[in-house]
């Protein structure tokens, strides 16, 4: 009898939920939808969707016309694993989704995706960007923005494919005989959005220039050899940006600075927005001389972008 109870309590409480929402009738117009997002990351030169290997969190907020924040959602690698994407109920009407993928607390603040903030507000930036003179790493950020409408004419299933928002720089140094530090220097720091009129499409913009990056540095003094990834916002192949290998005790360099853009042009890596764009340095030493090559690119039939 007390189950016979709570479940006609529980079925009268959605009716007269229904009810007041004005949504038993033979039009849904003005009703709630379920809509659902399905998540790709496909970056130009991958066959496969790399989304499941490359993703460990999404932050999305929905946006109404006026640029005001209506929902907002953080998906962590367990829930993306059960569903890749994500299932939501919102009020009829267009939106626009912003969604970035990778986004820790530790390592990016998002701009845009707080009570009171407003689709201007967008940006990506590390927590302490405008306090240090460095920073160690971004995340390895993805972007996306999907126009929604919301409507019971409309189809209620969508798929957003994610960019790559950073370029991975990673340094593998063999022979060195002290614990180096590392400096990127001359680079921008944050990621901004920006919508483009004239293609009607969303771009990332990178901004905050002459921002240095220092990675934390993995030695291995046995073997002397050391290791340093960072995550950087995407720059282009006339960068100014400068790798300096430094020796800590002298304040030294242990190699001349290193162009990025001069590496860009060497090996002809490919900087298209929609490549996934790794750079991995190696610099090995040997009898007081260093080598400074691309990892892997002089042995194998491989392209930084996408490693």
């Amino acid at each position: 009898m007390k189950l016979y109870k709570a479940i006609r309590f529980l079925m009268l409480s959605g009716i007269l939920t229904l009810v007041l929402s004005g949504c038993i009738r033979e039009s849904l117009e003005g009703c709630p939808l379920d809509t659902l997002l399905r998540f790709t990351y496909k970056p130009r030169g991958s066959a496969a969707d790399l989304f499941g290997e490359r993703v460990q969190r999404v932050r999305l907020c929905v946006y109404r016309p006026d640029g005001s924040i209506e929902h907002m959602q953080t998906l962590e690698k367990s829930e993306l694993d059960r569903l890749q994407g994500v299932e939501m109920y919102l009020p009829q009407g267009n939106y626009t989704v912003v969604l970035w993928a990778n986004a820790s607390d530790a390592q990016t603040k998002l701009g845009g995706f707080s009570e009171g903030e407003t689709i201007r507000n967008l940006s990506a930036s590390h927590p302490h960007a405008e306090t240090s003179a460095s920073i160690p790493t971004l995340d390895r950020l993805l972007f996306a923005v999907t126009p929604l409408t919301v409507s019971e004419h409309e189809t209620g299933d969508h798929t957003v494919n994610f960019s790559p928002g950073t370029i991975r720089v990673s340094l593998h140094l063999d022979g060195v005989s002290v614990q180096p530090v590392v400096h990127i220097t001359g680079m921008e720091s944050a990621l901004r959005p920006v919508f483009d009129e004239t293609s009607g499409t969303w771009r990332l913009q990178s901004v905050s220039r002459n921002k240095t990056f220092q990675p934390a540095v993995a030695y291995d003094v046995t073997n002397r050899h050391a290791n340093a990834t960072t995550d950087i916002p995407r720059f282009k192949a006339d960068t100014p940006g400068m790798v300096e290998i430094i020796d800590p005790t002298t304040g030294n360099h242990i190699v001349p600075p290193i162009s990025l853009a001069g590496l860009i042009a060497r090996y002809h890596i490919p900087m298209e927005e929609d490549i996934e764009v790794t750079i991995p340095i190696e610099i090995t030493f040997t009898n007081g001389h260093a080598k400074i090559t691309i990892r892997n690119w002089e042995n194998q039939n491989v392209k930084p972008g996408g490693v």
